[in-house]
């Protein structure tokens, strides 16, 4: 490999060394390193439905996730309700008094 090798060349060469080699037992002095700070995370198994469970596939599919990224999303939201308004129904009345307070007369006149 010179100095002049184009970056495809090395990135092939450097993928065929690692692919032969990849079956290679770790050095004795090799050390695991988390990858994020603190505690280690935790794994949860979550029994779902084959049309759970392809409602789920189709979901990351559509935001371009892996599945597991998915879920955990999933469940992130719906602990957090923090930012998510309260359910219930829509007062119509209320909506209309607010609106009725930010919107300029003119523009809620008839036309």
């Amino acid at each position: 490999m010179s100095e002049t090798t184009p970056i495809e060349e090395l990135l092939t060469e450097v993928s065929d060394e690692s692919e032969a080699r990849r079956h290679d037992p770790l050095p004795e002095t090799a050390l695991g390193v988390r990858r994020s700070e603190g505690t280690a995370p935790r794994v949860l198994s979550v029994r779902l439905t084959d049309e759970q469970y392809q409602r789920l596939v189709a979901a990351a599919a559509e935001k371009d996730l892996p599945v597991s990224t998915m879920a955990r999303l999933a469940i992130l939201e719906q602990l957090d309700t923090s930012t998510r308004p309260v359910s219930g129904p829509i007062d119509l009345n209320a909506v209309t008094e607010a609106l009725r307070k930010v919107i300029r007369p003119e523009f809620l006149k008839a036309s």
